[in-house]
């Protein structure tokens, strides 16, 4: 049974996903226009969504730490056990198999997970959600910045360390964290326009990150990646969150923290996979075709996830 908070949730999604199809496919926007919005979702929109976030975001006085290690064990570990495996058992360069085990372990948190939470599990799944929207990108993205920096610098003579680590420090989405995270914790307030300001950019990253990612898979062919986009699909959509519920169970959560736990783990691949694979230049047809399927395919998992937690 599909249920209707899935739908609602998603099928918006999809719907502007398509319209950026539509204007792809007749060429109203050329490939420059689309890496254009791509580079202003990802070097500004998303930054001050982040930093908008961790500005405002409440923390537990006591962080449950065996909550968020369980999660990001489970979703960090996929993400470097399927980078590590591919690196090991094929020929593709770092940056395609980087982008392939991002998908697999990186969720859609921002533009499925919390709405479809929050609808879900009510004002008792806030805190375990947010815990969770706060530390993802942390955690994630300063690994994922290494392996493409790396990547990006193979060809070049001499030490790459100083080059990796400028990219790391410099990375938006880290910086809109951290100084986000300082305001948070110095108690500070922004003035109010700043703050308006902010959030009205903040809140366009997501649905321009869906149009954009909707007008490059028209540019893109898919008959060669679809095989990889499939199993982007298994290890995203089923393996991971079977292991979340597997890693919860033993971690003697209150019910209401385990279940978002699980409907996390079982979000889609998320946007950001396509916009590192822009950002890089490498592994966009993967990226784009993984999301869309992963999304598509989340429409029948997630309904059955929540039919079970209820």
């Amino acid at each position: 049974m599909i249920l209707p908070v899935v739908v609602d949730v998603i099928v918006p999604v999809f719907g502007v996903v398509a319209l950026g199809y539509v204007v792809g496919a007749f060429r109203w926007m050329d490939s420059s226009a689309v890496r254009g919005l791509s580079l202003y979702v990802f070097n500004i929109a998303i930054p001050l969504l982040l930093f908008k976030a961790m500005s405002t975001v409440t923390l537990p006085e006591q962080m449950p730490w065996g909550y968020v290690l369980g999660f990001f064990a489970c979703a960090l570990g996929s993400f470097l056990a399927v980078f590590w495996l591919m690196r090991t058992t094929s020929n593709r360069l770092a940056g395609e198999v980087g982008i392939f085990a991002f998908g697999c372990s990186y969720g859609n948190f921002i533009p499925l997970g919390i709405p479809l939470v929050l609808t879900a599990f009510g004002e008792a799944a806030t805190v375990p959600l947010f815990l969770l929207v706060a530390f993802q990108a942390p955690v994630f993205f300063a690994p994922m910045i290494i392996i493409q920096e790396r990547a990006k610098h193979r060809n070049r003579r001499g030490p790459i360390g100083w080059p990796v680590l400028k990219s790391i420090f410099a990375n938006q989405y880290l910086l809109g964290i951290g100084l986000g995270a300082a305001v948070n914790l110095s108690g500070l307030s922004l003035p109010g326009p700043v703050s308006e300001i902010i959030g009205m950019i903040g809140r366009s990253a997501v649905p321009c990150a869906l149009f954009a990612l909707g007008a490059a898979l028209s540019y893109y062919a898919i008959e060669g990646v679809l095989s990889r986009s499939l199993a982007v699909v298994v290890v995203k959509n089923l393996l991971l969150p079977l292991l979340v519920w597997w890693v919860s169970g033993r971690l003697g959560l209150p019910p209401v923290w385990q279940a978002v736990m699980v409907v996390m783990a079982a979000l889609p691949a998320g946007i950001n996979t396509y916009l590192f694979a822009e950002r890089y230049e490498c592994g966009q047809a993967l990226a784009g075709t993984a999301v869309v399927l992963s999304t598509a395919v989340s429409v029948v998992t997630l309904s059955i996830i929540l039919s079970l937690l209820a």
